[in-house]
């Protein structure tokens, strides 16, 4: 009952999506028929995420990274375990959220992380806290669509899984909640890259190195996705 559920759920959010939105998708060549798998994807807005739920082909086998705050919604916090979404506090070593997601990988599956960490880069002195920061927080879309710098969760899922990594990305979703209010529909491409990696770390290195290590893939991932998007969204990574 649960797998038609969710069939049902994706089925009805892809209807609503091409509702929405004039929804362009380029690069469904690049995508792998499965797993292991890390999918990465710019986070200008909440929609990323949903959106390659609905259009990447892996149904069940995907599953999601995301801030345990958003379980104060309750319709998110129904929606968590029903789709296997896996809660991490964010900023933090949330060693039983990436202990998850790994054996998802090990497992043939498919995981999907936003690099960057959240779509507000003023909210993050608050994760680095530790505080769950939720909506109420700070604006749900980063309108100045540019990239920023991520946080190390996604080397270090794809370094310890030996996963493949696809960079996605998206541009036009931090306008869908303004036109929505207005009842207009969002212009959107979602952009699919070449598969890359799988990234490594020479183990021998002494831990401050490692860490360096892990910082400089996690910027590599960053490019990757900034190749994708039009320099004037690239932020940091403009030469990328």
């Amino acid at each position: 009952m649960d797998a038609l559920l969710r069939a049902l759920i994706r089925g009805f959010a892809r209807l609503l999506f091409r509702l929405a939105l004039r929804l362009e998708i380029e690069g469904r060549e690049h995508v792998p028929p499965g797993g292991p798998l890390v999918v990465i994807g710019n986070h200008f807005s909440l929609f990323e995420a949903p959106l390659l739920m609905c259009f990447l082909p892996y149904g069940d086998r995907v599953t999601w990274l995301g801030a345990t705050e958003l379980q104060a919604n309750a319709i998110l916090r129904a929606l968590f375990p029903l789709f296997n979404i896996i809660p991490i506090w964010r900023g933090q070593p949330d060693r039983a959220a990436l202990r998850r997601a790994l054996d998802w990988l090990a497992a043939g599956g498919v995981v999907g992380v936003m690099p960057e960490g959240g779509v507000d880069d003023s909210l993050r002195h608050l994760t680095l806290a530790g505080d769950l920061t939720t909506d109420a927080h700070g604006p749900r879309s980063r309108l100045d669509a540019q990239l920023i710098s991520p946080r190390p969760g996604a080397a270090y899922l794809a370094v310890r899984s030996g996963a493949p990594v696809l960079p996605t990305a998206c541009l036009g979703t931090e306008h869908i909640l303004m036109n929505a209010r207005r009842l207009r529909r969002t212009p959107v491409r979602l952009i699919i890259g070449p598969v890359f990696g799988p990234l490594t770390i020479d183990e021998a290195l002494p831990k401050a190195e490692r860490r360096e290590q892990l910082d400089a893939l996690g910027h590599e991932m960053m490019r990757h996705m900034a190749a994708l998007l039009p320099p004037e969204n690239r932020g940091p990574y403009r030469d990328a």
